[in-house]
C-alpha cells in the first residue's frame, strides 16, 4: 500500500474484530511513527500510554460515551498533552533544550530565554493545553497513517467526559490532560464512502 492508498484506506473504524490482534513488530512501528513526529520547538508534547487491562478498558468505555471501539480494539492508546512540563522553568524544558544544544549550558539558557518570550502568549493552562494538544494531533496523525500503511485500522476519539476519564486513569489535569484516545485494530465492516470537499472548495491562491 502506498501513501495515497493509505489515505483512502483509513477511516474512523467503529467496530473492531476482537479475534484479530496486532503483532508486536507492527505495533512498535506505529508507536515509533508517533515518536518521530514533528512538534513546536521540537518539544514532543505528547505522552503515550498503552491500555491493556480489560477492567480499565471497560471503565474507560463508560467515560468515552460507551463507544464499543474502546473494548473491541486490539490496542488502546491514550495520548496525553503535557501541561506542567511546558512551563519555561520546568526540568523537562531544560532537558529538551539541553539535548538540542549538545549540553551547552550557555546555549541552553539562550534557547530557554527565547522560549520564555514565546510562552508569554499563553494566558493560562487552557491556552497551554490548546497548544500542546495541537502538537499531539501531529503524533496521532502519523500513527494513524502508519497503521493504515500496515493495513491496520484506527479511530481518533475525542468523545469522552474528561472529568470521568481523568478519574478512571488517575490523571492530574494540572500536569497533563487527555488529548485523544486512539483504538487500533482490524475492521469488521467495510469502510463507508469517503466524502470530502473538492480541492477547488478548500484551496485558494494569491
Amino acid at each position: 500500500m502506498n501513501f495515497q492508498e493509505s489515505l483512502n484506506f483509513r477511516h474512523a473504524c467503529k467496530i473492531f474484530d476482537e479475534s484479530k490482534s496486532i503483532n508486536d513488530a507492527d505495533f512498535q512501528t506505529i508507536l515509533n511513527a508517533g515518536r518521530l513526529s514533528p512538534s513546536s520547538f521540537g518539544l514532543e508534547h505528547w505522552q503515550i500510554e498503552v491500555i491493556r487491562n480489560p477492567e480499565l478498558k471497560a471503565a474507560m468505555r463508560l467515560a468515552c460515551w460507551n463507544q464499543v471501539q474502546i473494548t473491541s480494539c486490539s490496542e488502546l492508546l491514550v495520548i496525553y498533552a503535557r501541561i506542567a512540563d511546558m512551563l519555561p522553568n520546568s526540568d523537562y524544558i531544560h532537558k529538551a533544550f539541553s539535548r538540542k544544544t549538545h549540553h551547552s549550558e550557555a546555549d541552553t539558557k539562550a534557547y530557554i530565554a527565547k522560549y520564555a518570550e514565546f510562552f508569554k502568549r499563553f494566558a493560562d493552562e487552557r491556552d497551554i493545553f490548546g497548544w500542546s494538544k495541537a502538537q499531539c494531533f501531529l503524533c496521532v496523525q502519523n500513527m494513524m497513517t502508519q497503521a493504515a500503511l500496515l493495513g491496520i485500522d484506527s479511530c481518533c476519539i475525542e468523545g469522552f467526559v474528561e472529568a470521568d476519564l481523568n478519574k478512571v486513569l488517575g490523571v492530574d489535569a494540572t500536569k497533563r490532560r487527555v488529548a485523544v484516545v486512539l483504538p487500533l485494530g482490524y475492521r469488521i465492516n467495510a469502510a463507508p464512502e469517503k466524502i470530502r470537499q473538492s480541492l477547488e472548495e478548500i484551496v485558494s491562491y494569491r
